[in-house]
Formats: structure tokens, C-alpha cells, sequence
């Protein structure tokens, strides 16, 4: 790429970032929208760190059940408050009635987020529908997959292909590799069974 190329590139990309973070989505991200998904995605996390404060300690000296939730959430409450310190120094305090009345009317694909809640209800009935585990060994370790890993992969998949639209192998992968991450820790590292085990 010439300089000149490269010089031109920038402009736009600056000029772009001037009128507004354009994702894959057609709206323009603001200051009002970034402060108003900082506040629920924090009510969230709080919400998700008091349920795993409240799960009961089967007496584990280094674990509990409510331990990864309670990191996962804090983790999450951290990001929330720091998009909503940048949105409030963007100017994200002022209009937001104006904000929320315009995110309504302009919420093209509610679609979506039907889709999401559908998959997520399937994946819970077809994990307590189907439990099983299967255990196989590779190089000598016994390793177990279930219906957690079997149901969850595919959900997760679909869930990635229609919200971050990459290709279906990237979304496969992603979704392998982070379920079977997971999996992996929480039945071997936090030694907790999964959902769905036989």
C-alpha cells in the first residue's frame, strides 16, 4: 500500500469515527446508548454476582459453586462501569430520555433477540431432556463429554452466526473451544459436575 493510500485510509477511518462507531449494525453507537448499556449490563452483573453469593458451599476448601458466576460478574461490572466513565466524559449524561425513545423506534431487529431467547430455552430443555456422559480416554486421560457439551456447542454457534456474523467455521470453533474450556473447568478444576451429566 502506497503512502498515499495509507494517508486516505486514515482520513476516512477518522472521518468515520468523527460520525460514530458503525458496527455491523446500521445505528450509530452514542455517548446515550454506550451510558445506557453500561447501566444494564452493571445491573446485570450485580444481579449475577448476589445469585452466586447466595449458592450453597458443599464445604470445597478452595472452591464453591457461586465462585466463577461471582468473578464472572465482577469482571463484567468492572467493563460496565468503565464504557459508562467514557460515555459519561462523551457527553452519555445529557438526553437520554431522547435515547431511549430513539433506540425503540429504531430497533430493527427484534428478531434477534427472539431468536437468542429461543435458543437459550432450547438448550435448557434439550440438556434436561437428554442428560448423559461418555467418558473416553485420550493419551491415558479420562476425559468426559455430556450433553452439556453436545447441546451447548451448537446453541452457542448459532448464537455467535447471527450476532457477530463470521463465517460458520469460525463460529464453530469459537464455540467449541469455549465451551470445552469451561467444561473442562469446572469439571476438573472446580470439580463440579456439569448440567445434563448422566
Amino acid at each position: 500500500m502506497s503512502p498515499d493510500q495509507d494517508e486516505a485510509r486514515v482520513a476516512r477511518e477518522r472521518e468515520n469515527l468523527e460520525h460514530g462507531f458503525h458496527g455491523e449494525e446500521e445505528d450509530a453507537s452514542t455517548p446515550q446508548k454506550d451510558f445506557l448499556a453500561a447501566i444494564v449490563v452493571g445491573a446485570f452483573a450485580v444481579a449475577v454476582m448476589v445469585l452466586a453469593a447466595q449458592q450453597p458451599n458443599p464445604g470445597r476448601a478452595l472452591t464453591a459453586p457461586g465462585l466463577l458466576p461471582f468473578i464472572t460478574g465482577l469482571s463484567l461490572l468492572a467493563m460496565a462501569v468503565g464504557l459508562a466513565l467514557g460515555a459519561l466524559r462523551a457527553g452519555g449524561g445529557r438526553n437520554l430520555l431522547s435515547a431511549v425513545s430513539a433506540s425503540a423506534e429504531s430497533d430493527s431487529h427484534p428478531g434477534r433477540a427472539w431468536a437468542l431467547l429461543g435458543l437459550l430455552v432450547a438448550m435448557v430443555v434439550l440438556i434436561d431432556a437428554l442428560p448423559f456422559e461418555y467418558a473416553l480416554r485420550i493419551g491415558g486421560v479420562k476425559v468426559g463429554i455430556g450433553a452439556f457439551e453436545l447441546v451447548s456447542i451448537p446453541v452457542l454457534a448459532a448464537i455467535l452466526r447471527i450476532f457477530w456474523r463470521a463465517s460458520v467455521l469460525r463460529c464453530a470453533v469459537s464455540a467449541g473451544l469455549t465451551v470445552l474450556v469451561f467444561a473442562a473447568a469446572f469439571r476438573y478444576g472446580f470439580n463440579i459436575p456439569l448440567p445434563g451429566s448422566g
